[in-house]
């Protein structure tokens, strides 16, 4: 019993196993086979802070696009070094707090609680992923019912899984859907370019992300966030995904600061008012309209219509003013 309350300690604050990261899975887990959600086609946004404390220009944003569904980051799931133990703990981290929250904002909107975990904590969790999946699915639902986000028809896992992740990526999905099946909730994965050639996760639906799909550090690239040059070479045929997929796009930019030689340095948020060092470069970023929909048509073309709408990420009103009302409806419309 101690045993196990330590772990459910995750779904209050943190959670601490110490397991060793596994080799490449040579017998991948089958995707599942599940009905369609009772979620309606819809446009959707993500929101990707840590303070979740909306502005009224965002809600009326929200409004204005009619948009019904709100991917919500709650929370990481991390590995850290314990200096007391020496082992490496699985804990969560960068949570995500409600300042200001009213509900009222959010009458008719869809609320999916999503983590985002990372490859250092998926390495920890060999052998041991069905425990952390049910700290994770505890943890999104007590963060669900505290802010009061209505009824809960599907939660989101976020992880740049890769082959020699795969196993433990797709037997932390398996876990947490049968948790989430009791209840009628279904459960949803991110897919990046790369792992669209890859085996399917065992989950209802994913979303396709169509952003940061190039190299963000090299002096070279033009545009990380978005470059269609480096997202045709995943799509050159038509892909019949074995899972529904919707898509999101971006709506946001920033400045990626180079140092003399052409080192990266680090990521500025505000390009606009950001001062230039003697020897420093900054390369400024942020999808155009035109590049979004040109990737967009390419995408559809290879992989179809998506299944419940398009999304973009994400909410914020200092990003989104970059575009007009004209133009985030070309991203969301389904022509």
């Amino acid at each position: 019993m101690k045993k196990y309350f330590v772990l459910l300690c995750l779904v209050c604050c943190s959670a601490a196993i110490l397991s060793s990261c596994h080799k490449a899975n040579n017998h991948p887990t089958q995707p599942a086979q599940t009905g369609e959600s009772d979620l309606q086609p819809t446009n959707a946004i993500y929101h990707w802070k840590t303070t979740f404390a909306p502005k009224y220009e965002e809600f009326e944003f929200m409004k204005q696009h009619n948009i019904k569904r709100l991917y919500l980051r709650m929370f990481d799931v991390a590995s850290e070094l314990n200096l007391v133990t020496g082992r490496r703990d699985i804990i969560p981290i960068a949570t995500t707090q409600f300042e200001g929250f009213d509900r009222w904002g959010l009458e008719g909107v869809e609320v999916i609680p999503t983590t985002y975990i990372t490859i250092e904590a998926l390495c920890e969790m060999r052998g041991k992923e069905e425990e952390y999946a049910e700290l994770i699915v505890e943890r999104l639902r007590a963060m669900a019912t505290h802010n009061k986000f209505g009824k809960i028809r599907e939660m989101q896992l976020d992880c740049d899984w890769t082959t020699s992740t795969q196993q433990s990526y797709f037997k932390l999905c398996e876990a947490s859907r049968d948790l989430l099946k009791e209840d009628s909730i279904a459960l949803s994965a991110t897919i990046r370019l790369h792992q669209l050639s890859q085996d399917v996760p065992p989950v209802d639906r994913g979303v396709l992300m169509l952003y940061n799909t190039g190299n963000l550090k090299s002096i070279d690239t033009q545009n990380s966030i978005l470059d269609i040059k480096d997202v045709e070479p995943y799509l050159k045929k038509k892909i019949e995904y074995p899972i529904p997929l919707d898509y999101v796009y971006p709506t946001f930019g920033w400045g990626v600061k180079f140092y003399e030689y052409g080192d990266f340095k680090f990521i500025v948020s505000n390009p606009e008012t950001e001062t230039i060092e003697e020897g420093e470069t900054m390369r400024i970023e942020r999808p155009t309209v035109e590049e979004i929909l040109a990737v967009k048509k390419l995408v559809e073309k290879k992989l179809g219509k998506p299944s419940r709408g398009n999304i973009i990420y994400h909410l914020d009103k200092e990003q989104l003013k970059h575009y007009s009302q004209d133009e985030i409806n070309k991203i969301f419309s389904d022509n």
